[in-house]
C-alpha cells in the first residue's frame, strides 16, 4: 500500500503518452526480469556516454574531449541531429567510468555524462537447470512428468513474476521446521543462511543466543548443533522454496535468492514432538528479533491433538512478523469438521495448504475445508532435492597406473577426483597428522590403540590438520563399510582393503587421486506428494513477496498471497479462497504489465504527514499533469495547485508533492503527459 491506498495506487497512461514514458525508464522496470545471475547495473568500465549542450559544435565537442585526453569512438550522429545536442562513446584505457564521470560532467560544454551500462534481454526463458522441464508446478505446458500429464497454464506463473521482481532489497531467510536440511547438497549449499555471529565448530556460544554452533540452525530434537536431515523429508521441503537457481544443476526454488535455516525437530526422518517444535519456533522468533529477516516457517507435519503451548508459541512468532505456513493434511479429510493441527490454529499469521495436482484439481490424498484450509498449491509429483548421502557414489584411488577400489565412507564429501601428495597418518589421533598433510591426502589405517576411535574422529582430525581428503584402510583383509555418523561439511573420505593400503603406504612418498563421485547426479532428487510438498510452494511465495514488498507485515504478506490466487471451478466450496496460488498475481495484482512495488516506491509520505510526493521517470522538454481521484470508481480530477509540471531543466525524474489529502481516506494518482 502507498499513502492512504488500502488499493494497489495507479499509473494510468494513455495512447503514445504510455509509449513515450515506457521509452524513458524501460530499464528501470524492467531490470527485475534479467537472468538472475546478471548484476541489477553494470557497465563498461572505462567509457561514458557524453552529451554536449545546444550550442555546442560538433568540432568545439572535440576540442572539449581533447582537452581530457579523450576522443569521440562513436558519435551518434542521427541521434545527435535529432537531437540537436551532439552525442558519443568516449573511452579511457587508463581511467575508470567513475573518473570519467566526474570529470566530463564539470566540463560547461557537456550536458551530461553517464556510464555505458550492460543490458540483458528480458524474456522469459527458462532458467538453465537441467530438470526445470520437469517442474511442472513452475511451468506447465502440459508436459509429462514421471508419468503423468498435464494441463499447460496449471502451475504458479513462476517465469513471468520474476520478470517483474525487485533485483535484491536484502537477504530474506525461511525457516523449514522439519527433519532436517542436507546443507551439503549442491543446489542447496550456497541458499544456506548462517549465524554470522557463530563460529563453527569451536564448541562456544559465540553470539550468546543460548545455542553452541548454530551455524546454519540447529537440532531441537537432540540438543545437538547439527541440523542436517534425519531422512530426506525437509530436504526436499528446502529444495521447493530455495533451491539455488541458474546454476546448471538440477532444480530451482519458488525463490532462489532467499536463505534456508534448518530447524531439525526429528531423529528418526519421521517424527517430530511438540517440545522439539516448539523450541524451534521459539529460536526462529528470538532470532527475528535479533535482527535475522526471517519472513516465513514452513510446518509440512500434522497430527495429534490441540496444543496451547505450539499455537502460543506460533503465535509469538506472528508477532514479531513470521508467516507460518502449515500443510492441510495427507487424509482425504474435512478440515472444517476434523480438525487437525498445526493446520486448525486459524492464527492471523497462518496460511494453510491443501495440494493440487497438474490438471489444477485437488489432490486425492488432500485435505480441505472451506473455512480451514487457504488455497491450494502444486503438490503431485513434485521434483526436489534429495540428501546426497542417500544417493548411490562410486570411489576408488589412482596411482599412477594403479587403481584401488575403494568405498565411500557414508556421509563423505563428493569429488570427481582430488589429487595431491599421500601423508602416511597412522591411526589418525590428533598427534600422528604432520604439518605436510596440510592441503593433501592423509592415510589412516583402521583401528584404535585405545578408548575411542570412530571414522568420524579419525576423518575430522584430519580436517583440522588441513587434509583435503581422506582414505582410511582397514586393519584385518578385505575392505569394509563404514560411516561418519551424519551429514556435515565432511571432506571425501573412503576406505581400502587392508592389501590395498599396505601397498599404497609402501610407495610413500607418492601423489595419488581420491574419487568419490555419484553414479548419477539426478540420484540427489526425487519426486513426492503430500500437502507437504505443497506448502513450501507457498512459503517461498511469502519469501517472494517479502522480496518485492519489504515494508509488509505478516498479516499484509498472508493477504497478499490470498488475494493473488487463481480461482479455479475445482476449487470452489473446497479451501477458502476457492483458488491455486498464483505468484505473478503477487507482484502485478491488476495484470497491466508493471509490477507494484514500483507504483509504490513512486509514492512517499512526508516526514511531518502533510501530504505525499508522486515521483515519475521524465523526458526533457516534456509537460506532465497530475491526476487523482479519491474513489476509482469516480473521476479524475487536475483541481490540485500547480500539478502541471514541465521538465524545462533537463531532469531524470520530477516530483510533485500533495498537501491537500487532509480530510480524505484514500486517494490515487496518475501521471499523464500533455500533448
Amino acid at each position: 500500500m502507498s499513502g492512504y491506498n488500502v488499493q494497489r495506487p495507479e499509473f494510468e497512461f494513455t495512447g503514445w503518452s504510455k509509449l513515450a514514458i515506457l521509452v524513458a525508464f524501460g530499464a528501470t522496470l524492467l531490470a527485475g526480469g534479467a537472468a538472475p545471475e546478471h548484476p541489477a547495473t553494470a557497465y563498461v568500465e572505462g567509457e561514458a556516454i557524453v552529451t554536449f549542450k545546444e550550442a555546442v559544435g560538433l568540432q568545439a565537442a572535440q576540442q572539449a574531449l581533447a582537452g581530457h585526453a579523450l576522443t569521440m569512438a562513436k558519435h551518434f550522429a542521427p541521434l545527435s541531429a535529432h537531437q540537436r545536442r551532439h552525442m558519443g562513446l568516449v573511452r579511457s584505457t587508463h581511467r575508470s567510468t567513475a573518473a570519467l564521470l566526474a570529470e566530463l560532467q564539470r566540463d560547461p560544454a557537456v550536458e551530461t555524462a553517464e556510464p555505458n551500462y550492460l543490458r540483458w534481454v528480458t524474456t522469459n526463458a527458462p532458467p538453465n537447470d537441467p530438470l526445470f522441464s520437469s517442474l511442472w508446478a513452475l511451468q506447465n505446458t502440459g508436459q509429462s512428468v514421471n508419468g503423468s500429464a498435464g494441463t499447460a497454464g496449471a502451475d504458479i506463473q513462476f517465469l513471468a513474476a520474476w520478470s517483474l521482481s525487485r533485483s535484491s532489497t536484502g537477504s530474506v531467510v525461511v525457516a523449514v521446521l522439519d527433519t532436517g536440511v542436507d546443507y551439503t547438497h549442491p543446489d542447496l549449499a550456497s541458499n544456506m543462511w548462517v549465524n554470522t555471529g557463530e563460529i563453527p565448530g569451536n564448541g562456544l556460544d559465540d553470539d550468546g543466543n543460548g545455542y553452541v554452533d548454530d551455524y546454519y540452525g540447529y537440532d531441537f530434537i537432540d540438543g545437538m548443533s547439527n541440523p542436517a536431515d534425519s531422512g530426506y523429508h525437509g530436504t526436499h521441503v528446502a529444495g521447493t522454496i530455495a533451491a539455488l537457481g541458474n546454476n546448471l544443476t538440477g532444480v530451482i526454488g519458488v525463490n532462489y535468492r532467499a536463505k534456508i535455516m534448518a530447524l531439525r525437530a526429528s531423529n528418526d526422518g519421521s517424527t517430530l514432538t511438540d517440545a522439539a517444535v516448539i523450541e524451534a519456533l521459539d529460536y526462529a522468533t528470538m532470532m527475528k528479533n535479533r535482527g535475522v529477516n526471517i519472513v516465513a516457517i514452513n510446518e509440512s507435519f500434522g497430527g495429534g491433538g490441540y496444543s496451547s503451548a505450539e499455537r502460543t508459541a506460533m503465535q509469538a512468532a506472528g508477532d514479531a512478523g513470521i508467516v507460518i505456513c502449515a500443510a492441510a493434511g495427507n487424509s482425504s479429510a474435512n478440515n472444517d469438521t476434523t480438525p487437525t493441527y498445526p493446520a486448525s490454529y486459524r492464527l492471523p499469521n497462518m496460511i494453510v495448504v491443501a495440494a493440487s495436482d497438474q490438471n489444477d484439481a485437488l489432490a486425492s490424498f488432500s485435505n480441505y475445508g472451506a473455512t480451514t484450509v487457504d488455497l491450494a498449491a502444486p503438490g503431485v509429483n513434485i521434483l526436489s532435492t534429495k540428501p546426497v548421502a542417500l544417493a548411490s557414489t562410486t570411489a576408488w584411488v589412482q596411482r599412477d597406473s594403479t587403481t584401488y577400489a575403494a568405498n565411500s565412507l557414508e556421509y563423505s564429501g563428493i569429488t570427481t577426483g582430488f589429487t595431491a601428495a599421500v601423508v602416511d597418518c597412522g591411526l589418525g589421533y590428533t598427534t600422528n597428522f604432520p604439518a605436510a598433510v596440510s592441503n593433501n591426502i592423509a592415510l589412516i589405517q583402521r583401528g584404535a590403540l585405545s578408548g575411542i576411535l570412530t571414522f568420524a574422529i579419525k576423518v575430522a582430525n584430519a580436517m583440522a590438520a588441513g587434509a583435503q581428503a581422506a582414505i582410511i584402510y582397514n586393519n584385518v583383509s578385505g575392505n569394509f563399510p563404514g560411516t561418519l555418523g551424519s551429514a556435515s561439511n565432511w571432506i571425501p573420505a573412503v576406505s581400502l582393503s587392508q592389501e590395498d593400503g599396505a601397498a599404497l603406504r609402501a610407495t610413500l612418498p607418492t601423489s595419488g587421486t581420491v574419487v568419490n563421485q555419484l553414479v548419477d547426479s539426478n540420484q540427489v532428487y526425487q519426486y513426492l506428494n503430500g500437502t507437504s510438498m505443497a506448502t513450501p510452494h507457498v512459503v517461498g511465495a511469502v519469501a517472494f513477496a517479502a522480496l518485492n514488498f519489504p515494508g509488509d507485515n505478516a498479516t499484509q504478506r498472508v493477504q497478499r498471497i490470498l488475494a493473488s490466487v487463481d480461482h479455479l471451478t475445482g476449487l470452489q466450496g473446497k479451501v477458502a479462497t476457492g483458488g491455486r496460488l498464483n505468484l505473478l498475481r503477487i507482484v502485478d495484482s491488476n495484470g497491466d504489465g508493471l509490477p507494484d512495488w514500483w507504483a509504490i516506491d513512486a509514492i512517499t509520505r512526508q516526514p511531518d504527514g502533510s501530504g505525499f510526493t508522486i515521483s515519475w521517470p521524465a523526458v526533457p522538454g516534456k509537460t506532465y499533469q497530475v491526476e487523482y481521484c479519491d474513489a476509482l470508481t469516480g473521476a479524475w480530477s487536475t483541481n490540485l495547485p500547480g500539478s502541471q509540471l514541465t521538465n524545462g531543466t533537463d531532469q531524470t525524474t520530477l516530483t510533485y508533492t500533495d498537501t491537500t489529502t487532509n480530510s480524505v481516506a484514500q486517494r490515487f494518482y496518475r501521471v499523464k503527459l500533455v500533448p
